[in-house]
């Protein structure tokens, strides 16, 4: 398996499957709510899957798990409700990174909890209200501040 060459959607769906299958729906429910997307505009172009489309991806494995492991709760599963959120999140991503490889394991994460601020937008709307002739204007005189500070300190 190629992790590099896998869509964003193939990775996730991966990574739910080794989350579910190592830490049971309630300990994976525990990690992805650690783990929470931040409350940003997921629509930049590098981020593929959208927030819905993450917990339509959810279901449809916890799903799948539930129908083919239909057995009790066991007492690893429910030791690891007692257990403090990060020692749970560290559980968690030591079973993504031994299944799915240290790229995986950051790709998995990237989906899950990205960067979705985007720069270019955020630049543009405090750059599209600037005036080119105001920059232009500053910046010559910052230029001339700066060379009468050099001549004072030659003296």
């Amino acid at each position: 398996m190629n992790i590099l060459k896998m869509t964003d959607e193939k990775i996730y769906k991966l990574g739910i499957k080794v989350l579910t299958k190592n830490l049971g729906i309630t300990g994976t429910t525990r990690f992805l709510d650690i783990c929470q997307p931040q409350d940003a505009d997921t629509a930049v172009a590098w981020q593929a899957l959208s927030h819905l489309t993450m917990e339509k991806i959810q279901k449809e494995v916890f799903q799948a798990y539930e129908a083919k492991h239909r057995v009790p709760e066991n007492d690893y599963i429910r030791n690891l409700s007692t257990l403090p959120d990060m020692t749970l999140y560290k559980f968690g991503l030591d079973a993504i990174l031994d299944e799915l490889g240290l790229a995986g394991m950051a790709r998995f994460i990237r989906i899950r909890k990205p960067n979705t601020i985007d720069w270019t937008a955020e630049r543009h709307k405090w750059l599209d209200k600037l005036d080119k002739e105001a920059i232009l204007t500053e910046i010559q005189q910052i230029q001339q501040e700066y060379l009468v500070a050099q001549t004072k300190d030659k003296r």
